[in-house]
């Protein structure tokens, strides 16, 4: 008999694996930063690449380049996140409805702060401990996130263009006074 075999196994039940593209189950905090920030920074890097190979191709890879996109970020990423939240939300113990809040700005964020139920509960098994490189991840991610949002920033935000002498302003719109 095989030394790697476990309790479950011996009884004759399947060990829980964990299907990302599923309802079933639990996720827990770390694999669902790291599923989520991959999943959009993953995205963003298959859409650079693509048009920067479909833009060259004329109006027919534009519109193919529009299409691909609308999929991706209205249809695939939209669903892969509510799946990834589902299970997150059953991690602590609570049903899938709660994965709503989704569409609330920043107070989905909570999911990346509850910690999941210690052991079983109505949802399952605990999640697979998070090996150090997910949990490496789940740090690098949002710190690289953060750091690409300020670096993104433009500088000269509140300062007035300095326009050379003798130009008019390139609008028509005239400065409102009270």
């Amino acid at each position: 008999m095989d030394r790697t075999m476990t309790a479950a196994a011996l009884d004759g039940a399947q060990p829980p694996r964990s299907r990302l593209f599923s309802l079933r189950g639990r996720l827990g905090r770390a694999r669902y930063i790291v599923y989520s920030l991959g999943a959009v920074a993953g995205a963003f890097l298959f859409m650079l690449l693509a048009g920067y190979g479909l833009m060259l191709s004329g109006s027919l890879g534009r519109l193919l380049y529009i299409v691909v996109s609308v999929l991706l970020f209205y249809c695939f990423l939209p669903i892969f996140f509510m799946l990834l939240t589902v299970k997150r939300a059953h991690d602590f113990n609570v049903g899938g409805w709660l994965a709503l809040l989704l569409l609330v700005p920043v107070v989905n964020l909570m999911f990346w702060f509850i910690p999941g139920t210690r052991g079983e509960n109505a949802y399952g098994a605990p999640p697979e401990p998070a090996s150090g490189g997910i949990k490496l991840a789940a740090v690098i991610l949002p710190l690289l996130l953060i750091g690409a949002f300020v670096a993104s920033e433009d500088k000269r935000t509140g300062q007035k263009k300095d326009l050379p002498a003798g130009s008019q302003p390139s609008t028509s719109l005239r400065p409102y006074t009270p």
